[in-house]
C-alpha cells in the first residue's frame, strides 16, 4: 500500500493565518523525508477553519521545497474560473515540477463561497465542472484555429500566426495531461460516476463511515461501466482517514478528543448539522441526531490508538472495503507537533509497510 496525504486543511480560525501556512508546509517537506508518494491539497475561499484560498500558489510554493512527493489539487474548483486559466496555471505548474503535478477537479460546497462568486445551483455548478473539464482537456490538445462552445463558456482562437507563435498555448509536462482525480463523499456520488466513466483516480473523504466507502467503490465501477471501460483495479482507490497514534489507546484518545483534532470534528459536524447533512457521518441511518456528537464520529470514522491498534484497525479497513491502493492521512493541525510527526513517522515507517498491498501502481 502507497501512504499519501490529504490536506483540506484543518486549523482553528483564532491560529496565525502565517504560522497555519508554514505549519502545513513543514509537514509536506516532512511527509516528501518520509517516502509518502502524493498529497492533495484543499480550497476554499471563505472557511475560516480551511484556510487555503488558492492551493495552486501554495502548491508552486512546495514544490521547489520537496523531491519526490507528488502534490494535488484536491481540487480546483472549476465553477469559480474559467477554464482557460485553469488550463494555463496548472500546465505552468506541471513545467514547474517536472511532472509532479496531480489534479483534482470539482465544485465547491460551501454557501458563502457561492454568494462570493455568484454561483447557480449546485446542480448547475455540475454541469459547470463538467464542461469545464471537457474545456481544458480539450485545450492543451488544440491546435489553433478553434472555437469550443459550451453552455457556459466559449472558448477560441481565430487568427493564430504560427510563424510569430501567436495562438499557441501552454500544454503540460504530462501528456495527454496530469493523472487526474475526482473527491468523492457521498454515497451513489454523481462525482464517483463521473469519474469512473473518464478513467479519472477516485478520492473517498475522511468524513464517512466504512460502509459509505464501499458504496463509493461500487459506485466507481458502475461509472466505469457506463462509460465502457474496463474493470477498474482498486488500485487506482485513494481512502482518506484522519488517524492520530499514541503511545498507549488512552493517550491516543486523550489527544484526540481534547486537542484541536476532535475540535476539527466539532466544526464539521456542526457545518453538517447546519446544512441538513449530518446523515453522512452515520454507520446507521437509524442514528438519532442528537447521538452524532465529536467522539461518535472519532469513533467510527477515525483511526486512534497505540500502534498495534491502528494497525489493527487499518488491516480491518482494508478487509471492510476489499482493498484500495493509498492510504490518505487526513492533515490536522499541529497542536503538537512532536505527536503528529510522531504519528507520520510511524505510518510511513512501521504501520503502512506492514499493510496489504494490491502489487504496482501506476503513478
Amino acid at each position: 500500500m502507497k501512504l499519501g496525504i490529504f490536506m483540506m486543511p484543518v486549523h482553528p480560525p483564532a491560529k496565525s493565518r502565517t504560522l497555519c501556512y508554514d505549519e502545513d508546509i513543514e509537514l509536506l517537506v516532512r511527509a516528501d523525508d518520509l517516502g509518502f508518494t502524493e498529497a492533495w491539497i484543499g480550497q476554499h475561499t471563505s472557511m475560516a477553519w480551511e484556510p487555503i484560498p488558492a492551493n495552486d500558489l501554495f502548491i508552486a510554493n512546495v514544490f521547489p521545497r520537496t523531491s519526490n512527493i507528488r502534490l494535488g489539487t484536491g481540487v480546483t474548483i472549476v465553477p469559480h474560473h474559467h477554464p482557460v486559466n485553469i488550463a494555463s496555471r496548472l500546465a505552468l505548474l506541471d513545467h514547474l515540477s517536472h511532472g509532479r503535478l496531480n489534479i483534482g477537479f470539482g465544485q465547491s460546497g460551501v454557501p458563502t463561497d457561492w454568494q462570493l462568486f455568484d454561483m447557480p445551483d449546485p446542480a448547475i455548478q455540475g454541469a459547470m465542472v463538467a464542461e469545464g473539464i471537457e474545456m481544458v482537456l480539450k485545450l492543451w490538445q488544440a491546435e489553433a484555429p478553434f472555437d469550443f462552445k459550451g453552455k457556459f463558456n466559449r472558448i477560441r482562437i481565430e487568427t493564430p500566426n504560427p510563424e510569430l507563435g501567436v495562438g499557441q498555448v501552454v500544454r503540460p509536462l504530462q501528456q495527454p495531461h496530469p493523472p487526474i482525480g475526482m473527491s468523492i463523499v457521498s454515497p451513489g456520488s454523481k462525482a464517483a460516476v463521473f469519474a469512473g466513466s473518464r478513467g479519472y483516480r477516485p478520492l473517498s473523504t475522511n468524513l464517512v463511515p466504512v460502509n459509505s466507502l464501499v458504496n463509493h467503490w461500487e459506485t466507481y465501477i458502475g461509472g466505469a461501466c457506463d462509460g465502457g471501460r474496463a474493470m477498474p483495479d482498486r488500485s487506482v482507490w485513494r481512502i482518506s482517514r484522519s488517524i492520530c497514534i499514541g503511545e498507549t489507546d488512552e493517550a491516543a484518545w486523550d489527544h484526540a478528543l481534547n486537542g484541536t483534532f476532535g475540535g476539527s470534528f466539532q466544526y464539521m459536524l456542526d457545518l453538517m448539522r447546519a446544512a441538513e447533512m449530518l446523515d453522512l457521518v452515520k454507520h446507521d441511518p437509524d442514528v438519532p441526531d442528537d447521538e452524532v456528537d465529536t467522539e461518535y464520529a472519532l469513533r467510527h470514522l477515525c483511526i486512534i490508538g497505540n500502534p498495534d491498534t491502528c494497525l489493527q484497525q487499518l488491516h480491518d479497513l482494508w478487509d471492510k472495503t476489499g482493498g484500495f491502493g493509498t492510504l490518505l492521512m487526513t492533515a490536522h493541525d499541529w497542536d503538537d507537533k512532536a505527536k503528529w510527526l510522531r504519528t507520520m513517522e510511524l505510518l510511513a515507517n512501521d504501520i503502512v509497510p506492514a499493510l496489504p498491498t494490491l502489487g504496482p501502481m501506476e503513478v
